[in-house]
């Protein structure tokens, strides 16, 4: 690492990559949003033929999704090191007990939509199978939630020193 910091200062390269944590959790949120609206409101044949479909099949997000997840999961893991040693110590000593629990509480659920894509992937393989149908819908919804806590929890621990303090 620092062969990088002969070129950009620590500061800088720190903001970096959040900046990219945060671009790459945009375009997570985007995928399992677009993924999740349409397993739980599929498009209705209005109008003759005029709408048969849905403009992408939500079969097509399934393999964006579990990359960036993938990603963004080590990419947290690896700013973790800082927001444990730079922004959780003065969050305890300032007493932040309800952001605190809530970041710990996002890690679990991440760790759970990490265990969980394996059985993701194998529901979206045969995505016009009825008798999985439920499955998916219920598995895709989860980890929705569990990538809209975590980015809502994200912000909200970075807000509390800001990002120039890592």
């Amino acid at each position: 690492m620092d062969f990088i910091f002969d070129y950009i200062r620590v500061d800088t390269f720190w903001k970096i990559l959040l900046f990219t944590h945060f671009a790459l959790a945009v375009a997570l949120l985007a995928a399992v949003t677009l993924q999740a609206v349409t397993v739980l409101m599929p498009a209705r044949q209005v109008a003759g033929n005029f709408v048969d479909r849905s403009p992408m099949p939500a079969v097509s997000y399934t393999t964006l999704i579990i990359v960036l997840y993938v990603v963004q999961a080590l990419l947290g893991a690896w700013i973790y090191v800082k927001y444990r040693t730079y922004v959780r110590i003065p969050m305890e000593e300032l007493r932040f007990w309800k952001t605190l629990g809530s970041f710990e509480f996002k890690e679990h659920v991440i760790a759970m939509g990490l265990g969980l894509l394996p059985a993701y992937w194998y529901f979206w393989q045969q995505p016009r199978s009825a008798e999985h149908a439920v499955v998916r819908k219920w598995v895709t919804i989860f980890l929705a939630l569990s990538v809209w806590y975590g980015f809502v929890i994200g912000h909200l621990a970075n807000d509390f020193r800001g990002v120039g303090s890592l």
